[in-house]
């Protein structure tokens, strides 16, 4: 997919991968229906029959589901690919659609890819995408940080970023754990005064940041809520299996 490709011509979720069992299909399959909806692809009516005939190409840990305008649908394995934490991270510029699309994963996804591509070639371990001076979402997770109010916040969905379901999983132990958890602005001054900036989302799991645009962040250590969130997402992956069938 380049950046000539419309936006309707398909949406795609990842999930985890093993062995013919995928993790949290559900709550995949829910929000790639309503990113279908809102760039206008029929929604198949025994999608998950269709998937579990379908044998994926390629190898690796992640399954991506893209369902196309056609009704096609597509799996494709790759592996999940990230160094152990501290990761690093560059800011980019966020990809920008229409209000009606923004925050699908839909096929002109060039710009995410973009964006990762530079990090990686600036020697970071990932992209954090920047629209109107604050952090709205990361290449292939979602950030979150703890102020050193002792509040975590997460990117505003006003924003335009990708709902995460990681993020929807992990948010029920992040406050059960006694932190509050709010959605703002990740501004570069509020990621400044963090005491932990963290990374969640499909393949990364759950990680902490060390450094953004090679300047030092967070107390420099796994603080309570990577702990929180990394013990939660094990818990949580554990259960979460399903093979397609």
């Amino acid at each position: 997919m380049d950046a000539t490709t419309s936006v309707g011509a398909s949406v795609f979720t990842t999930l985890r991968w093993d062995n013919g069992r995928v993790a949290w299909l559900d709550e995949h399959l829910t929000r790639l229906r309503k990113h279908a909806e809102r760039v206008g692809i029929e929604w198949p009516v025994n999608i998950q029959q269709d998937i579990a005939s379908i044998s994926p190409t390629g190898e690796g840990n992640l399954c991506r589901i893209q369902l196309n305008k056609n009704g096609q649908i597509e799996l494709t394995l790759r592996m999940s690919q990230y160094n152990q934490s501290p990761l690093s991270a560059l800011s980019e510029p966020a990809p920008r659609f229409p209000k009606s699309v923004q925050g699908t994963k839909h096929a002109a996804w060039s710009g995410y890819s973009d964006a990762r591509l530079k990090a990686e070639n600036g020697g970071a371990d990932l992209a954090l995408l920047v629209h109107d001076g604050a952090v709205v979402d990361g290449d292939r997770c979602t950030p979150l940080i703890l102020d050193i109010d002792g509040v975590a916040y997460a990117p505003s969905p006003e924003g335009g970023g990708i709902d995460s379901i990681t993020l929807g999983i992990l948010k029920p132990a992040i406050e059960a754990a006694g932190i509050p958890f709010r959605y703002a602005r990740l501004t570069e001054k509020l990621l400044g005064r963090s005491r932990e900036v963290i990374v969640v989302g499909t393949g990364v799991g759950v990680a902490w940041l060390g450094e953004i645009d090679g300047q030092p962040v967070g107390i420099q250590s796994p603080g309570p809520l990577y702990e929180t969130c990394s013990k939660e997402f094990e818990i949580a992956l554990s259960d979460a299996w399903n093979r397609l069938e």
